[in-house]
């Protein structure tokens, strides 16, 4: 249960996005099989061709641009060995459960929620900046920003995505297994 119900919503809410993804090119008449990082590159190089490469402005749209891209990206990396981390803590919260201890295990189940959410919205915002870049830069170029500011929001309504240790928990949770292995011998 601890190892594959996170992986199976984390594979779906990537699958959910690719296809959510795929509707919106079409939507928007563009080349459903393209990827993200194709697409990026297919609109920056559209639009720097019409733009006077010596401009402030563009410099500025191509920092952001370039800053959402990598922010992004790694944010993915770092959710992956988040991902694994809470799954191998997950086991752990289980045995203060029977004890009444719950927030441990309700505070996993909402990080896990909480990082299937983030991955899932981070893109698809990430994804709209780029189709709104081609037409309405400095507009593509906000809602890529506010892309990365998805975890934060999510924070403030309960879906936390970083993994913090609880001491207690962890005090909690050793002191059921020693006294599971106590009654066992």
């Amino acid at each position: 249960m601890f190892v594959n119900i996170p992986v199976e919503l984390y594979r779906f809410c990537i699958s959910l996005q690719n296809s959510v993804s795929k509707g919106v090119l079409t939507l928007a008449g563009k080349d459903s099989t393209l990827k993200i990082g194709e697409y990026a590159q297919q609109t920056l190089t559209g639009w720097a061709a019409g733009v006077n490469v010596s401009s402030i402005f563009f410099l500025l749209l191509l920092i952001a641009f370039a800053y959402c891209i990598i922010k992004v990206f790694f944010a993915n990396l770092k959710r992956g060995g988040i991902l694994l981390a809470l799954i191998a803590i997950g086991s752990v919260h289980m045995f203060s459960v029977p004890r009444g201890y719950t927030d441990g295990f309700t505070s996993w189940c909402k990080q896990i929620i909480g990082l299937c959410v983030t991955a899932f919205l981070q893109t698809i915002m990430l994804f709209a900046g780029l189709l709104t870049f081609a037409e309405h830069p400095l507009l593509g170029t906000g809602v890529m920003l506010s892309a990365t500011e998805v975890p934060r929001v999510l924070e403030k309504f309960g879906l936390e995505t970083s993994a913090k240790f609880n001491p207690m928990q962890g005090l909690y949770g050793a002191s059921m297994a020693m006294s599971m292995v106590r009654v066992i011998k």
